[in-house]
């Protein structure tokens, strides 16, 4: 197998020719320099589940070409983000030994004054379709003027996210004030145990303080929020287990987890692991620890079918995104489980089929329907009922075909479809009355391979739906970077940006 592509040389740092290679079931990708010769880096431990998703999932149709150079801060074409963080400080509270975004890993401070964060959050509103904003750092949570960004997005209409170690939320009273903005959380929680923050952050007492920051949450937010974890083979990797327990059992406040494997950012000599830790690895983690198997993981761009539909159904000027709807095959994968009476089993449990043989026939139904859906306005009310009842036709005999009835409903199906609008309808009602989030009716599972450097791969990058804005001080105009190769940039517009803004005094004091 040979997919030819390009990359970054792992010696010089130059743009190169680079191909995926297949040695002994794992997956390489290989780049020729013309001056420093062939490197390697490590993608898969399991080529086979990477083919497999190429070959479910070849991405969306599209009218042209794109010849990705990697020169991002040069190429102007629009990725159409659906989602994007935004730096707002490269200040921390912790000091991973892995994370390359901070102030010690960068050497420079970060920590632009309200003015520059108005300027992206306007350029920002007036895309189409509009993108989640996600505060993102460093640790968001140490500047305290936080809440006047949040404040500045939601004027320009914009649902504004923070990505956060968590350890402030852990004051109560801080977490309240925060709940109370109504905003979603991507909170880092490695799992239950001190031993594991001590062994990958060197913060055994961090542990505490995000168990604190999760009660305080349980207590005062009106919304679901997504943790996200870091996994490392020989470090946490069997407590997983645990922490999808855990998940389960906050089920009414944890919406989803998203699963990061150990990116190898730091310099030699600073951290040492026993083996590397590829996506396949995390997928084999998740599904050895579901009782009862059952688990599959599918890309994530296949939701491309999902946003397809989605505004026939939800009246949100949002309705149509997905976050990753569309990416690359080997980008994020997903898979979902289901809440039991004691805790999550794996979707396939309750079909006919796997996982990825059902998603696979759903993208075929929902392709030949989409010609008749693009002629309909999801806006107006005829037109939306129409696209309905397209979406019920296609869509529900395949249902009823997966779907193991005698598992989702019951020995006497009737009563068991009786049961379960029952149920949903007095969910509804309990969060109506109360304000209280429900629990999950499912819980998804997503693995993230945010590239370093050495694998960054140009094929991958062309459907990136995610990215970093920032401004482009030369011009004044704010501009949009690919978030999986932000890294190769990041340090020279950001120090740019600094010296032209100088840095807000407005900081809590990292500690």
């Amino acid at each position: 197998m040979s997919t030819k592509s390009l990359g970054f040389c792992s010696t010089c740092k130059d743009r190169v020719p680079a191909e995926y290679r297949v040695d002994e079931g794992q997956v390489h990708f290989r780049k020729s320099c013309p001056d420093c010769g062939d490197t390697e880096s490590f993608i898969s431990s399991d080529a086979a589940s990477w083919q497999a998703k190429r070959d479910l999932w070849q991405g969306v149709p599209v009218s042209r070409s794109l010849n990705c150079t990697l020169n991002c801060d040069r190429c102007k074409t629009d990725h159409n983000p659906t989602m994007l963080f935004m730096d707002v400080t490269n200040r921390c509270n912790m000091d991973c030994p892995m994370c390359g975004f901070s102030l010690r890993g960068m050497g420079f401070d970060f920590n632009p004054p309200l003015e520059y964060f108005d300027k992206i959050l306007h350029a920002v509103s007036q895309m189409k379709p509009r993108p989640v904003v996600n505060l993102f750092g460093g640790e968001p949570t140490v500047r305290d003027d936080m809440f006047e960004i949040i404040d500045m997005g939601r004027r320009y209409g914009i649902d504004t996210q923070i990505t956060t170690n968590g350890l402030r939320l852990a004051d109560e009273e801080y977490c309240k004030k925060l709940c109370e903005k109504g905003v979603g959380l991507r909170l880092a929680f490695d799992g239950r145990g001190r031993e594991i923050y001590e062994r990958l952050r060197n913060n055994g007492p961090a542990y505490e303080k995000k168990m604190r920051a999760l009660q305080n949450l349980k207590k005062y937010s009106r919304r679901k929020h997504s943790i996200i974890a870091c996994a490392a083979t020989g470090i946490n990797d069997h407590c997983l287990t645990d922490l999808i327990q855990f998940c389960f059992e906050n089920r009414e406040i944890i919406a989803d987890l998203g699963i990061i494997p150990l990116y190898e950012n730091w310099k030699p000599g600073e951290f040492e692991i026993a083996s590397h830790t590829t996506a396949a690895d995390v997928e084999r983690m998740v599904r050895d620890c579901v009782p009862g198997g059952g688990v599959d993981f599918i890309p994530a761009g296949m939701t491309h079918w999902l946003a397809v539909m989605r505004p026939f159904f939800r009246a949100s000027r949002q309705a149509g995104i997905l976050s990753f709807a569309g990416v690359h095959p080997n980008c994020e994968s997903i898979t979902f489980l289901i809440p039991d009476r004691d805790g999550y089993r794996g979707l396939n449990h309750y079909m006919n089929k796997t996982l990825p043989q059902a998603a696979g026939e759903l993208a075929g139904i929902v392709k030949k329907i989409e010609p008749r859906l693009s002629r309909l306005d999801p806006a107006k009310t005829v037109d939306r009922f129409l696209g309905r009842m397209i979406c019920f036709a296609a869509v529900v005999p395949w249902l009823l075909r997966t779907i193991n009835k005698r598992r989702v409903f019951g020995g006497n199906p009737i009563a068991g479809v009786i049961r379960t609008v029952r149920n949903l309808w007095n969910r509804r009602r309990v969060k109506r009355q109360t304000g209280r989030p429900s629990p999950v009716t499912y819980f998804r599972i997503a693995v993230l391979p945010f590239e370093e450097q050495h694998s960054i791969d140009s094929e991958r990058l062309k459907s990136c739906r995610v990215g970093m804005p920032y401004e482009n001080v030369k011009t004044g105009r704010i501009e949009v970077i690919p978030h999986c190769v932000w890294y190769p940039y990041r340090n020279a517009i950001l120090r740019d940006i600094a010296n032209k803004y100088g840095n807000t005094r407005t900081l809590r004091r990292a500690a």
